[in-house]
């Protein structure tokens, strides 16, 4: 009974924020007729509430030991939903929701277009829940890394033997990637001409896993690899490694990794309580979980998928405030 009035809680709590979202998203339009979007008034959009909400409403779940496999589920699809095909739906209601820029535009080309509003926005957004919670923008509200975690949760239900990532390695990979995209847009090796002048081009554009979200028709061959390929070698490569495309290519990834390590709240480890059993470890997806054992103050990516927390038999894993030595 009570896991059903929490199922209605949060159904009804979603409903009123989608009605009260549709007011803000109409009072601003109304508000940038008569002036250009402001930093708040850009933020107040139905998107960005909601990826908030969403992000609250995850912490609340994981702190008070109520993030059920059901639950989780559910919330990973509606930001599936919500942020990546949303914005293919005909209505306007939904196509504000649409992930534009997405986390790969607002991480890089700022750097190569100048960090206009919509950019700043997207990435305080990333950066505030990040601060608040261990990735939870990236675990919870980000569709390529919910629709990631869907495909992990399924590879798991069909026991489908998945490789360990070693964090070092994917982390030089995914920055290599960065400081390649740096040396190619200073380079402007890949550019654009636009009315005679030259701009670069981020490379990241043809690896962006969220234009495959993006339901369109192509001018060429090329044009549909480039679009769609991305986001379907995500998806398969996700039955054999947990989260490939966080792990070894987002830049928002690398970002974000470091900002986790100041997080208000992240998985703590009561040692007094460990038996040394090492479930943990075995049926955790991520490569955080040996670094939390030591009492490691730099960790790896940590996506608070839970597992470690559901699995531990002495309980000795939770979300809690950072500890400070």
């Amino acid at each position: 009974m009570r896991f059903f009035k929490r199922i209605v809680f949060m159904i009804t709590f979603f409903s009123a924020q989608f009605v009260m979202s549709e007011v803000v998203h109409k009072a601003g339009e109304q508000v940038a007729k008569k002036k250009p979007p402001t930093f708040f008034t850009y933020l107040l959009q139905p998107k960005f509430i909601v990826m908030i909400l969403i992000g609250l409403v995850v912490l609340i779940l994981l702190r008070s030991n109520n993030m059920r496999k059901g639950i989780k589920v559910t919330l990973l699809l509606i930001s599936t939903f919500l942020f990546g095909f949303a914005g293919n739906i005909p209505a306007d209601f939904f196509h504000s929701f649409a992930m534009h820029p997405s986390p790969m535009c607002a991480a890089t080309k700022p750097l190569l277009y100048g960090f206009g509003i919509p950019f700043i926005v997207t990435l305080f957004v990333i950066f505030l829940l990040t601060l608040i919670g261990p990735k939870l923008f990236c675990g919870y509200v980000c569709p390529v890394g919910a629709v990631q975690e869907l495909i992990a949760m399924l590879s798991d239900k069909l026991s489908i033997k998945r490789f360990r990532t070693n964090f070092r390695i994917a982390n030089a990979v995914r920055l290599i990637l960065f400081l390649l995209f740096i040396f190619i847009s200073a380079t402007a090796i890949l550019n654009i001409v636009y009315k005679g002048q030259v701009f670069p081009r981020s490379f990241y554009d043809f690896i962006n896993p969220f234009h495959g979200l993006e339901f369109g028709i192509e001018k060429t061959f090329i044009g549909y690899i480039t679009h769609y390929v991305p986001f379907l070698l995500t998806l398969i490569l996700s039955f054999k490694y947990y989260r490939p495309f966080c792990h070894f290519v987002c830049p928002i990834g690398l970002y974000t990794s470091f900002i986790e390590q100041v997080s208000l709240f992240r998985i703590s480890f009561k040692k007094e309580k460990c038996t040394d059993c090492n479930i943990c470890v075995k049926q955790s997806p991520c490569t955080a979980i040996p670094s939390i054992l030591e009492g490691a103050e730099l960790r790896p990516d940590c996506y608070t998928c839970n597992v470690c927390i559901e699995v531990c038999p002495e309980d000795a894993l939770d979300i809690g405030v950072k500890r400070v030595k």
